[in-house]
């Protein structure tokens, strides 16, 4: 350095040190040809430069720099090579002609280079303690970066088994929230793939049943319309009745007609014969009369015929007269006996007339009643065909619409089974979707998973023991504990229900879900649910006061609640050994759950669930 110095000083350099500033950057001067005429003593140092350097000619120009190089009015050159050290900035000289150059100072040749090293993340740690946090912000950010880049590896596979990139056990945030967010895709994703394969094995079932359905509809619509049809041929007959029963009820009021007509000419025979009868009577009283006359006529003549006798010879003429008075009076006898023979007969038949007229009339009585027994029975008759006919056809019109809904119903089950095929094309690709993704194969391979697996199991275990000894001791019966039968609590937003089991699990349950509750900062919380998804006793954090307001109680206020979420109706209704899901809470927050059953006397009582995180 001194003999350097020496040189230096014995040079001539016109303007060394007064036009060139003697600063820690180095400086040069060339000349409109690009000669150097002019160097400070930080560019003599940095580039060696010695006397003979300065005298015009361009071979003391860094780096290999030409004056073809530098274009425009200022800039800076990079050398050729990887040192990010080797620059120029120049900038032309206006006053003098030519350029003015400055070189990188030494402290910041060092420090380009090491920041050359980080950025190519293959160079040594730096020296400079001001690029250390530098250099440990690059070093995370290549090991995100590296992260990423097997995250985007993974995704394009649709491979969402993180384990292959970063331990379960890796704290760091980015690993962290990758690992939850990894955890959650692949658990939902899990549940898809069940559940789309349980819709796959239900399908058939349902096409099968639709298809039975088409079926039994076009059967059930077929036999409608036969019942329809059935349904107004009787109407028809009724109808057809109606006009019968029309014709024989005006027959009927016809012959009653007529039948009473009968009933007054059978009297008025009867009267007649009656009448005739009485004469006869009179005529009898006639003809004892006329028997009498002859009578004394006989007894006459033959006292005529004794004194014709006794007057001899004189009276013989008076006896052939007295003779033929006695024969006239015999046949008037006669006659009158055969008169009143006739009469007696006469009357005799006109009494068995009078009888059978007076029967007549009382036959005839009796049939004008039947037969306005007869039409007011038809009349009945008629009314109540003519109700029948009423409500068969309501019957009618009510087939008519069953019929109607038939048709409507088979159409709506063809559609349903049209439907049912298309949703188990769409279950298939929505399996084959779904099976695109490689999932981890064991998801208590998490250790989160497997932690809280441990806890709740022995949880439950604890839990079904305690509700047993309360039974024991005749805390509650059976009964009381299984009830299902919930009674709403007035006036509160969400709805909460008291059970006949909720006071007894607010004392025994808290000790044995607050150990768990607490036991990790990521479980949100641990609490029993029955088959219904009834929570009786929540964790304490969330079984604060009720203020009133939806919103605030939601969150603090959970306990007695029926959670009938997707997740809250399954935890205390399965009996598997222990069942994971993630959901998106009601407050908004995704997290996971696993519950395991709770048994209590051999008997399933609900179920102990743990809400959790894997952030």
């Amino acid at each position: 350095m001194q003999a350097r110095a020496e040189a230096t000083a014995g040079a001539t350099v016109p303007g060394r040190c007064g036009d060139l500033p003697d600063a820690p950057v180095g400086l040069l001067r060339l000349d409109a040809d690009g000669c150097l005429i002019e160097a400070n003593r930080a560019a003599i140092d940095l580039l060696g430069l010695a006397g003979a350097a300065l005298d015009g000619r361009t071979r003391g120009l860094p780096w290999g720099l030409t004056v073809d190089a530098l274009t425009g009015r200022d800039g800076i050159w990079l050398a050729p090579g990887n040192d990010p050290a080797a620059r120029v900035r120049y900038q032309a000289d206006s006053e003098r002609g030519g350029w003015v150059l400055s070189l990188p100072h030494a402290e910041t040749a060092a420090l380009l280079r090491e920041v050359a090293g980080l950025a190519g993340g293959d160079g040594p740690a730096p020296a400079l303690a001001v690029l250390q946090p530098l250099a440990c912000q690059l070093e995370e950010a290549a090991a995100a970066h590296h992260l990423l880049d097997g995250i985007g590896g993974l995704l394009s596979r649709c491979d969402l088994d993180l384990a292959s990139l970063c331990d379960a056990t890796d704290d760091r945030p980015l690993a962290r929230r990758l690992s939850a967010g990894f955890g959650n895709l692949a658990e939902a994703i899990r549940q898809a793939v069940a559940l789309s394969v349980g819709i796959a094995d239900e399908v058939p079932h349902l096409v099968g049943e639709n298809d039975d359905l088409v079926c039994q509809s076009q059967a059930q619509l077929e036999a409608l319309e036969s019942v329809q049809a059935a349904s107004r041929r009787l109407l028809a007959d009724l109808q057809a009745v109606a006009g019968d029963l029309q014709a024989v009820r005006e027959v009927a009021g016809s012959a009653d007609a007529r039948a009473r007509e009968g009933i007054e000419a059978a009297r008025a025979l009867a009267d007649s014969m009656a009448a005739v009868q009485q004469r006869s009577a009179r005529a009898h009283s006639v003809i004892e009369v006329i028997d009498t006359v002859a009578f004394q006529t006989n007894i006459l003549s033959i006292n005529a015929s004794i004194e014709a006798a006794h007057a001899g010879e004189a009276g013989r003429g008076f006896a052939v007269v007295a003779s033929e008075i006695r024969r006239l009076a015999d046949q008037a006898a006669s006659a009158a006996r055969d008169v009143r023979g006739i009469i007696g007969e006469t009357v005799s038949a006109l009494g068995e007339g009078a009888a059978s007229a007076r029967h007549t009339g009382e036959v005839l009585d009796g049939i004008g009643e039947l037969l306005g027994g007869a039409g007011r029975a038809m009349a009945s008759v008629a009314t109540r065909v003519d109700a029948q006919s009423g409500e068969i056809a309501a019957i009618d019109r009510a087939v008519e619409q069953v019929v109607t809904l038939g048709r409507s119903n088979l159409e709506h089950a063809a559609q349903v089974a049209e439907r049912s095929e298309g949703l188990g094309r769409d279950a298939a690709t929505l399996h084959d979707g779904v099976r695109l993704f490689r999932l981890p194969a064991d998801p208590m391979a998490t250790p989160r998973h497997a932690c809280v697996r441990d806890l709740a199991q022995t949880a439950a275990s604890r839990i079904g023991d305690a509700l047993d000894a309360a039974i024991a001791r005749r805390e509650i019966d059976t009964e009381a504990l299984f009830s299902r039968d919930y009674a709403a609590v007035p006036g509160v937003s969400p709805a909460k229900y008291s059970t006949s089991f909720d006071a007894l699990c607010d004392v025994v349950l808290p000790p044995l879900q607050e150990p768990v509750a607490s036991a990790h900062p990521w479980i949100v919380f641990a609490i029993c649910a029955n088959p219904d998804g009834y929570v009786p006793t929540h964790n304490l954090r969330f079984s604060q006061p009720l203020t009133g307001d939806p919103a605030r109680d939601l969150v603090g206020n959970r306990t007695k609640r029926i959670f009938e979420d997707r997740v809250g109706r399954s935890v205390g209704a399965h009996t598997d050994p222990w069942r994971l899901q993630v959901y998106r809470r009601d407050t908004g927050q995704i997290m996971f759950d696993l519950s395991v059953p709770v048994f209590v006397a051999g008997r399933h009582w609900g179920g102990f669930r743990v809400g959790y995180s894997l952030e």
